[in-house]
């Protein structure tokens, strides 16, 4: 049978011993082995699955050349035997045809026998191997099957350690604690148990240096030092006599050791056939005493069990709870919204409930028309609660005692308001708090048929939150304060300072990354999203890969995305963030009924929620199921009183060509009483893009300047200078006066040097786009190289351009090409920009122009067709602004084919959309309709004086030029 060895090494052994190596030097088909033999789900895997892992840069074509080497090379070494081929093209081991160390390691400690796991466990999985040209999806999965195998490892020796103390075996209680140690060193506890297991065994200089070691580690690596209690047993044992172990058999530890999981020894040595019965056994009548009092720890914790079960009610199942603000009865004011949000998140760790975020909860408020409410009274908590289907909520409250604390709280049904868990627990002083807050939730979560093993093996609150309670604080004011107040710049600076007070405090940045993402400032947002990632093993496990996808999104690594959001639904199936979000991904990759699917899980988990109908709306809208998207619309409006869906619903009004009724409610949402400076924007660019599309040039370029007004008072530079484009656009492309349009780009340039904006907050790619098509490829070249080089900006998430940004750098680069007049190289680029940009119908209209000044006028048809036709949301961003030109040149490349039905409609729809256009358009409205009638009557027309035939070298469209001004490009600057 082949071996693979992965844990510690990664080698393969075939034949009988003595074992003959192979493939000892290429490590890229053993990595492809290990793959399939240890990634979940087990069995055969997708040739698309990796393809994506292992050969992410390469084409298709060369991707599946140099799978198919690997497996032939694996073959050819091995046999036929030990690869299958499933019908559907899928490849796996064949059963019983290998044996791997690491699938060996889980099996024994499955089925209890974890000496025999620990021998077979040489080192960290795939240690010091590098998997050249594999994605970070496989870097990924390699880290966190390390980080599970390790830990497993780290519990096997524990466990190993605890039952040989049990035993009186100090011998092995120290071997196997050094090895827990070893796997796990940033474990207190364990230190402390194999400090203590030195100094049972007289050995207190060994273990006061595993305290120093630690203590220097701790210093270094995180500016912290130990816990109070780790310090106090060193003193002590700096002190004199011996002390009584931590870890002392009582009826406590009879308690925990019942419930411990099976595969874990829970009295008793190892299994004889474990390594550790190499281990010196202890003196035959120590075995006979631990005998006598096993019994009699058992047969207390037995009866102490069969009480609890006797006066507890049952577990109970709720499913989803609320967590509602903590009474104050302190006189710091921050205290209780601190509790609450440890609380929060303490109990998010258990995979048996959702908890709402405060974010939800204010959603719900806002429906309510409550939006500045504290979720503290009884009866606002239950209507919140049933607004969102919960049935049980959580109430508790903080008091002074002295210079302690206690914390009380209490699980209650919303209907009918029964107490179905109660608990309460004091703090010494402050620096005890988190630790009965620990204990508060972990009663909490027992109360709803949690193990106590499970709860016993989630990391402590200071480690998935922060040790400063005073960070705690400013972390829960900053939630208060964005998202009920709605003051996320303030909130902002609450959380710079919590993350002052705790450099490694993920939640603080995850949250800090969110508030700059809505104000657009991208890099400061993935600077922070970059911390949170670098920080999430201070997280609970679904806020970890939580914050790990949505790292992964932010810099359009879209298949790292998907693989954690996978990983995350196979625990947590019903997890309505990661379903949005995972759908949301799909969306951006333009996989829109992948997407749908994706939206109705993350609805049928959570109906509460408007946002996910905007989504399944969105998605349906980009799919063309117009009629779908309004029913998902009209089911929004009948469940939420008010709604921000007038974008959407003015989406599919312009779809369906009612540009009247979508104007009406973009001025509607323009004069919402709350409308934000983003949502004023958004309707702002509805209406000049409907004016666009009806012909009215003139007050498209009032909206946008009334946009370049509102950015100039209250946006950022960044917005500023993409206002001054969508005005530059107007001129370059409809008034034929590129050099009016790149002037107004120049300006706002020296308001707001580029210099001046962080690296990705610079739009360097539509400004090369409007560069080119300005007719100035020089400058367009040089921003294109800005752009190549600040791929290697070294911010946390930067490091080259994301999926979504390449396709705008490639229309970019399209555009400059088609300026030089290098119109095949343009073809190829601009075809990748259409594959490649999240936006489907951004880059069309260039491949178009492409195709024409390339002489394949068959192919700009079907591309300006597919532009003309092509459903999509954000129309008004990148959407509308060619809707007439396509019809223009659909009906010149129709009439020189001799196509004149379709000549005809093309015409047809230009005079019918800009029959009211203005007064510079209306000889092109005139031309069109004499075109249309001239081919009605056999008689072609002929193009009138000034428009040419196709578009220029520019790119610009065939129009009637303003008086006074011509058509010449914008001057390349004086260098």
């Amino acid at each position: 049978m082949v071996q693979l060895r992965t844990l510690g090494r990664l080698e393969l052994l075939a034949g009988d011993p003595p074992a003959v190596r192979v493939l000892p030097a290429q490590p890229k088909p053993l990595a492809v082995l290990a793959y399939l033999a240890v990634a979940s789900p087990r069995g055969p895997h997708r040739r698309d699955t990796l393809l994506t892992l292992f050969w992410p840069d390469l084409g298709e074509e060369e991707a599946r050349r140099a799978l198919r080497q690997t497996l032939h090379r694996v073959r050819f070494h091995l046999g036929e035997g030990l690869l299958r081929t499933e019908r559907d093209g899928q490849i796996g081991l064949a059963d019983g045809a290998a044996w791997c160390d690491a699938i060996a390691f889980e099996q024994a400690l499955d089925a209890g026998r974890p000496g025999h796991a620990l021998a077979l466990y040489q080192g960290a999985f795939l240690d010091g191997i590098v998997v050249a040209d594999a994605s970070a999806d496989f870097e990924q999965w390699v880290d966190l099957t390390r980080a599970r195998l390790c830990g497993r490892a780290a519990l096997a020796a524990g466990d190993l350690a605890a039952g040989a103390r049990r035993s009186g075996n100090h011998d092995a209680e120290v071997h196997w604690a050094t090895q827990a140690c070893r796997l796990a060193p940033d474990d207190e506890p364990r230190l402390r148990v194999l400090m203590t297991a030195l100094g049972d065994r007289g050995e207190r200089a060994a273990a006061l240096r595993a305290f120093q070691s630690f203590a220097e580690r701790m210093a270094e690596e995180y500016a912290a030092d130990p816990a109070a209690e780790t310090s106090a047993l060193a003193d002590a044992m700096r002190a004199g006599p011996p002390l009584p172990g931590p870890c002392a058999v009582g009826v406590a530890e009879a308690v925990a050791i019942s419930a411990a999981p099976d595969g874990v020894d829970a009295v008793g040595p190892p299994a004889e056939d474990d390594v550790s019965s190499a281990l010196p056994a202890p003196p035959r009548s120590s075995r006979w005493r631990w005998r006598a009092l096993s019994a009699a720890v058992l047969a207390a914790s037995l009866a102490l069990l069969f009480a609890a079960r006797s006066s507890t009610a049952p577990p109970v199942q709720v499913g989803s709870i609320l967590v509602a603000d903590f009474r104050n009865r302190t006189r710091d004011s921050l205290l209780a919204g601190a509790v609450t949000e440890a609380v929060r998140a303490d109990l998010s760790q258990s995979p048996l409930m959702r908890v709402m975020s405060r974010s939800q909860v204010q959603a719900v408020l806002e429906r309510m028309r409550q939006p500045v409410a504290d979720v503290v009274s009884d009866a606002l908590m239950r209507e919140v609660a049933e607004r969102d289907g919960i049935r049980a909520f959580v109430a508790g409250e903080v008091a002074a005692i002295g210079t302690g604390f206690t914390v009380s709280a209490e699980l209650i049904a919303v209907q009918g308001g029964e107490i179905l868990v109660s608990v309460r627990e004091n703090a010494a002083d402050s620096t005890k708090l988190l630790d009965a807050l620990d204990r508060v939730s972990a009663h909490l979560r027992r109360g709803i048929g949690e193990s106590r093993w499970a709860i016993y093996t989630t990391p402590r609150l200071e480690q998935v939150t922060t040790p400063s309670l005073q960070a705690l604080r400013l972390y829960s004011q900053a939630i208060r304060v964005g998202d009920q107040e709605g003051d996320q710049r303030r909130a902002v600076g609450l959380l710079q300072q919590a993350i002052a007070l705790d450099t490694t405090f993920a939640m603080a940045y995850r949250k800090l990354g969110v508030y700059q993402g809505e104000f657009v400032e991208r890099s400061n947002a993935d600077r922070a999203l970059g911390k949170a990632f670098r920080y999430r093993a201070h997280l609970p496990e679904v806020e970890r890969l939580h914050i790990a996808a949505t790292y992964y999104s932010s810099v359009g690594l879209a298949d790292s995305a998907i693989a954690v959001y996978r990983a995350l639904l196979e625990t947590y199936p019903n997890d309505v963030r990661a379903l949005n979000n995972l759908g949301n991904v799909y969306s951006m990759l333009k996989d829109y009924r992948r997407a749908e699917g994706y939206m109705r899980r993350a609805l049928e988990g959570d109906s509460s929620i408007a946002l996910l109908y905007n989504h399944l709306a969105t998605d349906q809208l980009n799919a063309g199921e117009l009629d779908a998207a309004s029913q998902t619309l009209a089911a929004r409006r009948r469940k939420f009183a008010q709604g921000e869906a007038d974008g959407i619903t003015a989406s599919i009004a312009t779809m369906r060509g009612d540009y009247a009724g979508a104007a009406r409610m973009a001025d509607s949402a323009l004069s919402a009483p709350r409308a934000g400076v983003e949502s004023r924007t958004e309707a702002l660019k509805m209406l000049s893009t409907l004016a666009i599309m009806r012909g009215h040039i003139a007050d498209a370029e009032r909206y946008r300047r009334d946009i370049l007004d509102l950015q100039a008072r209250e946006g950022t530079a960044a917005d500023y200078l993409d206002a001054a484009i969508l005005v530059a656009f107007l001129e370059i492309w409809y008034r034929h006066d590129p050099v009016r349009g790149l002037h107004t780009i120049d300006a706002a340039i020296v308001r707001y040097p580029l210099e001046s904006m962080p690296p990705l907050d610079r739009d360097y790619a539509l400004l090369a786009y409007m560069y080119a098509l300005g007719g100035r490829p020089a400058r367009a070249r040089a921003l294109l190289a800005d752009i190549r080089a600040n791929e290697s900006v070294t911010w946390p998430t930067a490091g080259g351009l994301s999926l979504l940004d390449e396709g705008g750098y490639l229309r970019a680069q399209g555009a400059t090409e088609l300026a030089e007049g290098h119109y095949p190289e343009a073809v190829a680029t601009l075809r990748r920009a259409v594959d490649l940009f999240y936006c489907p119908g951004c880059a069309v209209p260039d491949l178009a122009r492409a195709f024409e000044l390339a002489d394949e006028p068959d192919s700009a048809i079907v591309q300006w067709q597919r532009y003309a036709t092509m459903p999509w949301s954000e129309w008004h961003n990148a959407g509308g602004e060619f809707h007439a030109s396509a019809y223009q040149r659909l009906g010149a490349l129709h009439e020189a084919r001799g196509d004149t039905v379709l000549a005809i409609a093309a015409y047809d729809k230009v005079a019918a959309l800009w029959s009211g256009a203005d007064a510079e358009l209306q000889p092109l409205v005139a031309d069109a309709r004499r075109r249309a009638a001239a081919l009605r009557a056999g008689r072609p027309g002929t193009p009138i004086p000034g428009a040419p035939a196709r578009p220029d070298r520019s790119g610009s469209m065939p129009t009637v030029t303003r008086p006074g001004r011509g058509m010449a490009s914008a001057p390349e600057p004086a260098h």
